[in-house]
Parts: C-alpha cells; structure tokens; sequence
C-alpha cells in the first residue's frame, strides 16, 4: 500500500478523506494543516497520528509515496510546487493555481523532473457523467456541447473566506467545475469567439462564447453571474441528447422515443460524487505508471482548460496551437 500524505485538514479534505480511508491501493500516514484545531479534529476524525503544522516538515521528514495537496485557492500552486519539485507523485485540488501561468508553470515544472502530477477536476469521474458520454458516443461523435456555468456572484462575496482577488478569478476558481466539461466531452478546443458584457460589475459578467472543436464538433459556453444561477451541460449526438444539471440525475432522449433517467451509482452516493473514481485513478497511476487514463486530468491537460476559461471569461485570447488532445471518439486513447 502507498503511504499517503494529505495536506489540508479542511472541509474539502475530509471528503477526501472519507474515500482515502476505504480504498486498498493506499493508507493516509500523515496530516498536515496549520491550523491545530482543525488538524486535531479531522486527525481525530479519520485516526491520522502523525500530524505536522506544515508542509515544509513533511518534505524535512520521511517522503510519503504521494501527496493530497487540498488547501486554499491562493496557496495550491506554491504548495504543490515544492512536491513535484521534490518529485513526490502529487494530487492537487482544482484550480490547478488562480491564474494560466500558474498551471503552466507546474505543468513544466512537472514535465521537468518528472513528477506525476494530477488535477482534481472530479466532475469528470461523475458516474452519471460518464455514461452519458458513453451513451451519446454509441450514436456517432459528438456534435455539440453546451456548457452552462451561471453564479450569482454578490452571495459569493457573502462569504469572507473568498479574497477579492478569488472574486476576479471566480470562473477559474469555481467555474472550471462547469467548463472543463467542454473539454471532456468535446475533446480540443480550435477555436473561440466571444462576447462579453458588464451588468454590474466591475468586471465582465456575462460572457458567451462560440467554440469550434478539432473532431468537427461546436459548442458553447455562457456564464452570467449578476442572477441566481446554477451549472448544466447538453451534449447532441446523431439524433441523441443528453443532459444534466450537475449534482443532480441526468437524462438520455432519443429522437425516437422518451426521456430514459441517468442516474448516479451507489459510488458516488455513498462520497462526494467522482471522488473515489478520481482518488483511485490517481493512486493507481502512482503505484502503476504509464499513462494517465482518460478522463484524469494532468497539468499539461489543465493548461488547455485554463487557457479556455480565460478566454470565455475575457481574460485573454485563445491560442490553438496549444491544443494536443484527441476527440471524444478516441476516448480508448489515454490522455495526457
């Protein structure tokens, strides 16, 4: 079994932590978080005995097999940075840094020592999610995507824990849960047109977008962040629509007959939903090698993501040349 190192003992780390104690590949040895309350408590929670106040001392001490790096937006790239530099196999929350030369730089890094390195964007193990794809797939390639990723972000700023700067990053630091999924079902990205308003501010939130993806396929993606909103994707097949309202049970329609319910495994009922899948992917790389399977998704493959969000957002212009990923209908291929 791996010896596993979990950094962060917060609320998104102990969802972690619920699959971390259940699978075989691995066993979590050491807890890490600067704050002793919170450390004693989740330590206690999941019987964790070793427990450091910082990450530094974990990199002093015994190396782990692999790293959970599940700490604050502001923090994961620079925390993540100095296990993969160390070349500790290395887990990172989403986003895989607040900005594109944040991912790009870990991704070189990465790519520089060696070190595996896997983004958690866990939507993308969603059992629902998942055999929706499947099922569209069956019918020919995908034709279209539609991503919606709607937040009404004045209740966002409610909440204190969320800098002004995460504020102007929101559809990195939230909004990759709903737009990676452009990606995954839809493969890379060509091309991208976009609009972009300012309803009440201070920076664009409305944004739409037109993209061309390299099979043949479109998509589109909105985002509006100034009304109560919520996060959605339809992907169209030969004569085949699937669609789900992310979190809840999705549906399959056929043109010739009636809506068929998706609905989510008793995996992702018993955990937060993709957890597990995702979890277990990453250990088993780790202990394994080779390839990342799709759909997992490495720092080079984060980059493409993040490049695409700045571009809906408004935040930069979209550079194809970058794209290197296959289409959907390879989906035996392992990604990168």
């Amino acid at each position: 079994m791996l010896n596993i190192a979990v950094v962060g003992a917060g609320n998104i780390a102990q969802r972690h932590l619920e699959v971390l104690t259940d699978l075989r590949e691995g066993r979590v040895t050491t807890l890490v978080d600067t704050n002793p309350r919170v450390l004693e408590e989740t330590g206690s929670r999941f019987s964790v005995s070793s427990r450091l106040n910082s990450h530094e001392s974990l990199l002093e001490g015994d190396r782990p097999d692999a790293v959970f790096v599940l700490v604050s937006v502001l923090q994961v790239a620079a925390v993540a940075a100095d296990f993969i530099r160390s070349g500790i196999p290395t887990f990172l929350e989403k986003p895989p840094g607040l900005y594109t030369s944040d991912t790009r730089t870990l991704a070189d890094l990465a790519r520089a020592v060696g070190t595996p390195a896997m983004v958690g964007v866990n939507r993308r193990f969603y059992s629902t999610l998942l055999k929706g794809r499947e099922l569209v797939l069956e019918s020919g390639p995908v034709q279209s995507v539609t991503v919606d990723a709607h937040e009404d972000i004045r209740r966002v700023r409610e909440n204190p824990k969320f800098t002004e700067e995460v504020m102007k990053r929101w559809s990195a630091a939230n909004g990759i849960h709903a737009l990676d999924l452009l990606r995954f079902f839809g493969g890379d990205v060509a091309s991208v047109r976009t609009m972009h308003r300012t309803v009440e501010g201070p920076m664009p939130d409305c944004c739409s977008a037109l993209l061309t993806f390299s099979g043949g396929a479109v998509g589109r993606a909105s985002m509006d962040w100034f009304a109560p909103g919520g996060h959605r994707v339809e992907v169209r097949g030969n004569g085949v629509t699937f669609t789900s309202a992310l979190g809840q049970a999705a549906t399959l329609r056929h043109r010739d007959g009636g809506p068929v319910n998706v609905e989510g495994d008793e995996i992702d009922r018993r955990y937060k939903a993709g957890f597990y899948r995702q979890d277990r992917a990453f250990l088993r790389w780790v202990r394994n090698g080779g390839s990342l399977p799709f759909p997992a998704c490495g720092l080079d493959d984060a980059v493409k993501t993040m490049e695409l969000i700045d571009a809906i957002s408004g935040n930069s212009s979209f550079n194809p040349p970058s794209c290197r990923q296959s289409s959907p209908a390879e989906a035996e291929r392992p990604s990168e």
